[in-house]
């Protein structure tokens, strides 16, 4: 239980204080939550690797870029994209033109790598299942 003098200091603090302490907060909520943004990402970038091996197998070499950071798979006209703000511990997963979807793992503690791994999956099957209607092989 905090004393009057504690609750005193507290109430007295400034706006920069605060803010600064918050600034603080945040920083060690984002370092703490990257090690499970890059476990996330790792597991994205090994089920795009996935899905460029498989479309190879069917004669369909799609486009594979890869950066520190950012992953690139694209099929004709389509492509997915994962990567990682390491300033917010954010991963983005973009399908196509769309809007990327955020994984902020810093925000939302309960996210866990395998669900961003089974989301990308999914946006990959959803890829491939698009490219295929506009172009059949």
């Amino acid at each position: 239980m905090a004393s009057w003098r504690d609750e005193l200091i507290e109430a007295a603090k400034t706006k920069a204080e605060r803010d600064a302490e918050e600034q603080e907060r945040h920083r060690k909520r984002v370092q703490e939550a990257l090690h499970t943004a890059e476990a996330a990402l790792s597991l994205g970038a090994e089920a795009l690797r996935f899905t460029r091996d498989r479309l190879r197998d069917k004669g369909q070499p799609p486009s594979f870029a890869e950066q520190a950071d950012d992953y690139k798979l694209k099929l004709g006209d389509f492509s997915l994209r994962v990567e990682l703000a390491r300033d917010a511990a954010v991963v983005r997963v973009t399908f196509g033109d769309g809007k990327p979807r955020e994984f902020d793992f810093a925000k939302d503690r309960h996210i866990a790598p395998a669900d961003v791994e089974e989301y990308i999956g999914r946006r990959a099957v959803e890829l491939v299942r698009t490219a295929q209607k506009a172009s059949p092989w």
